[in-house]
């Protein structure tokens, strides 16, 4: 076979497997002729690489080739590689990690490389140098490593117990694709304040809880000197480090252990490992410098938000370092615990995503992963690809030996009895919807909608189930039970700020476990909220059908939309408008999603309020209608009620843990009073939508999205005296700001080329726009 007909082959280490976990180091020494003009190298990996030619690293980007649904779609990146070689003997070197391939053995039990190098000459012959038996392999530095666990590394070592690499038979039938990932890199650094703990243990505080790692100078050591590192969220109620709030019970997690190579200075930085973390514990050495690195995707910064409340800056730069922490490869729940890509996280936060950077293509790729792990039912993954369990069969199997609750899960036709829940499976419908709204672009919809079309035929099937415990109910008496959504397992308002049920009390008291939990609630179904989304996603299907010529499909959806309101207001919501007493997520729920009309409309409000009240103006509202809340009382009549929470400093509140130094939004409102749970969990931070759209008042329309047309609509309250937004669209910078003094309310705004805008005043003036920038004063009430 000549060199230009030569074919990649997918090679590994002949020793790695389930009980060894190298990491092999694969290698390659080759001759360039003179006369090179260009040299391209195309990498891929099971597992996340690290490749060099002749000793310099091919890319700054981190944890490629990304994280994709392997066994259906692997990336491929492409490097211009030119400048790195040289006439002669070079040398090609690549290191393959863990990464998500053999997280959890999510995938797989063997790392394997797959490249090409190809080098055209002057003279127009084509050199192809590719991954096969003609590699040698050995292991160096590094180990162990794993992404979470993290890495052991001694620096004492180089490369070497070379044997001819083999064929990779593992796994090998997932297409090769061109790389869709926005890429990873290493971004904002900070620099360690070293200090003894309460413990007496030396301690790093950084000043901001990061994803990513930390990069370690150190002077003087001795070699096979142990300097160990562990990084964490917080100090515990003592002042000691702890991990015990994010650990999960995992050990070990988010570890570092170096061997130093001895000498006067050694730096290192973790190579296959991320970590969540704002301090680091560290033994073995009393001095350093240690700096903290950030990585994450880097999506490009679209939009600002500032304002008179100091608390709110900050909770908007809480929500945006926790984007940033927490969209590395796809949108996970936390860089800490699980790193799992939930679908009800994304779903909430999206829009306030698009408001903080441009994320279309991060999301478009995510997207496109859902669409490949969908079941044949039309339910989707709580998490795709899936990190809630495991994709590699061998392994399941080994799971569910170990822990029986694990046979709920694996990738085996019909997932798992937590994937029917309506809110998380409705993003297979909000997430292309909300793209569509705030990028304009029609090919998400023509991608996704068939995806979107089988989650709603599959909530509409399981609306037609009979649950024994609703079978007296008024709905089913009178033949409506389709129409209302009583069964199967649904997560709701989870997080909800209120005592569990005694019920769910008993249920742990008695010593069940969270899989007993979920069991328990799926006979009881959650109709005010699973019947609340289901017509939502219809109404956005029908928004979609009607984008992409789909008529039938409209007229149909939308049918099935008025027939699940007419029975959600006639049988979930009582005459005087009471849904759930001591719930403000059911009354925020039934408003936002247009549940109920006429006088049951005007009773929920006033329900609402009345709620609100006797909460003492605490928000208790759960994790799907938080991100509702302050717009629906806006929207009916009730600003002042949406302001005072916001700028509540109390708990339940979104400022409550900006006062207590936090830097990233916690996944429990009281997280940092007791150091309880994740402290960087991003969807609370939803909230910034709100200030965005309502308090700066830019708001994108259907009719013309990616804002070709939209609305300006500030809206101002509470103690706020001026308010700022800038945001980046595909057509220029839209900014809206105003300031209320000596009585006036002056507004400034700009409005990019080929743009045109409807602006309505807080006097209710209003008035089309074309590009430009204006100025307003009115009378302010």
């Amino acid at each position: 076979m000549s060199e230009q007909e030569r074919t990649p082959m997918w090679i590994s280490h002949p020793g790695d497997g389930r009980d060894t976990r190298l990491v092999p180091v694969f290698r390659r020494v080759f001759t360039v002729r003179p006369g090179l003009e260009k040299a391209v190298l195309r990498l891929s990996a099971h597992g996340l690489y690290e490749a060099e030619l002749n000793g310099a690293p091919v890319t700054e980007n981190k944890f490629t080739p990304g994280f994709t649904s392997y066994y259906h779609r692997i990336q491929v990146q492409r490097y211009e590689v030119t400048s790195l070689l040289h006439e002669g003997e070079n040398r090609w070197q690549t290191t393959v990690g863990d990464g998500w391939w053999r997280w959890n053995n999510n995938f797989g039990r063997v790392l394997a490389l797959w490249g090409e190098l190809a080098l055209t000459y002057t003279d127009g012959t084509v050199q192809t140098i590719v991954t096969d038996t003609d590699f040698a392999v050995g292991t160096g530095a590094i180990l162990s490593t794993d992404l979470q666990s993290g890495e052991v590394y001694d620096a004492r070592r180089i490369p070497g117990d070379w044997q001819a690499a083999v064929l990779c038979e593992e796994y090998t039938q997932g297409a090769l694709i061109e790389n869709q990932s926005v890429p990873v890199r290493e971004k904002e650094q900070f620099e360690g304040r070293l200090f003894r703990d309460s413990a007496g243990v030396l301690v790093a505080d950084f000043g901001q809880n990061i994803a990513g790692y930390v990069r370690m100078t150190l002077h003087n050591t001795q070699p096979g000197q142990r300097v160990h590192l562990q990084h964490g969220e917080a100090l515990d109620t003592s002042g000691a480090f702890t991990v015990e709030n994010c650990n999960g019970g995992k050990s070990p997690f988010q570890e570092i252990t170096y061997l130093c190579k001895g000498g006067e200075t050694e730096i290192y930085t973790p190579h296959f490992a991320v970590f969540g973390f704002r301090y680091v514990k560290i033994e073995g050495v009393d001095d350093g410098v240690f700096t903290a690195v950030a990585v994450y995707s880097d999506n490009q910064p679209a939009g600002t938000f500032t304002c008179s409340h100091p608390l709110i800056n900050r909770l908007v730069e809480n929500a945006l370092w926790s984007q940033k922490g927490n969209f590395l490869e796809v949108p996970v729940d936390c860089p800490t615990r699980e790193r799992n890509a939930w679908t009800g996280d994304a779903q909430i936060y999206l829009p306030t995503a698009t408001w903080f950077a441009d994320v279309e293509q991060f999301f478009r790729k995510w997207l496109r992963d859902q669409t490949i792990e969908q079941y044949a039912s039309g339910k989707v993954g709580i998490t795709f690809p899936s990190t809630s369990s495991v994709h590699d069969p061998r392994e399941l199997e080994i799971v569910r030996q170990r822990d029986p609750a694990m046979a709920l899960a694996g990738p085996d036709g019909e997932g798992h009895i937590g994937e029917d829940s309506v809110g998380w499976g409705d993003s297979a419908v909000w997430l292309p919807y909300q793209m569509y709204l705030r990028y304009g672009d029609k090919s998400v919809l023509e991608e996704q909608y068939d995806t979107a079309r089988r989650w709603v035929e599959f909530s509409l099937h399981c609306m037609q189930e009979i649950n024994p415990r609703y079978k007296d109910m008024p709905w089913n008496k009178d033949k409506n039970g389709k129409w209302i959504y009583d069964t199967r397992f649904h997560y709701g308002e989870w997080n909800e700020p209120l005592p569990p049920s005694p019920e769910v009390i008993e249920l742990f008291r008695k010593g069940g476990t969270p899989a007993d939990y979920v069991t328990y609630m799926a006979q009881y179904g959650k109709p005010e909220v699973a019947t609340a989304y289901t017509k939502r996603s219809c109404d956005n299907l029908v928004q979609m059908a009607q984008v992409l010529g789909k008529e039938d499909d409209a007229a149909y959806y939308a049918q099935c939309s008025r027939h699940i309101q007419a029975a959600y207001e006639a049988y979930l919501v009582a005459e005087d408008g009471t849904i759930q007493p001591g719930h403000q997520a059911a009354y925020v729920r039934a408003l936002a999603l247009d549940m109920v009309t006429g006088a049951k409309r005007q009773a929920v409000i006033a329900k609402l309020r009345e709620e609100i009240e006797k909460a003492d103006y605490h928000l208790n509202t759960g994790f799907l209608s938080t991100v509702y809340l302050l717009p629906v009382l806006c929207d009916n009549g009730m600003a002042d009620l949406a302001f005072r929470l916001l700028e509540q400093t109390g708990c339940p509140g979104w400022l409550h843990p900006v006062t207590l130094g936090a830097t990233t939004i916690p996944e429990n409102w009281n997280g940092f009073d007791l150091v309880r749970d994740s402290l960087n969990h991003y969807s609370l931070g939803a909230v910034c939508q709100f200030l965005f759209e309502y308090v700066a008042g830019i708001r994108p329309v259907w009719k013309a999205p990616g804002f070709r047309e939209f609305e300006l609509k500030p809206t101002s309250g509470g103690s706020l005296t001026h308010a700022k937004a800038r945001y980046r669209t595909r057509y220029g910078v839209i900014e809206s700001a105003w300031q209320i003094k000596d009585g006036v309310f002056h507004y400034q705004c700009t409005v990019p080329e080929d743009t045109t805008v409807r602006l309505i005043l807080p006097s209710g003036r209003t008035q089309t726009l074309t590009p430009g920038q204006y100025d307003f004063q009115e009378k302010f009430v």
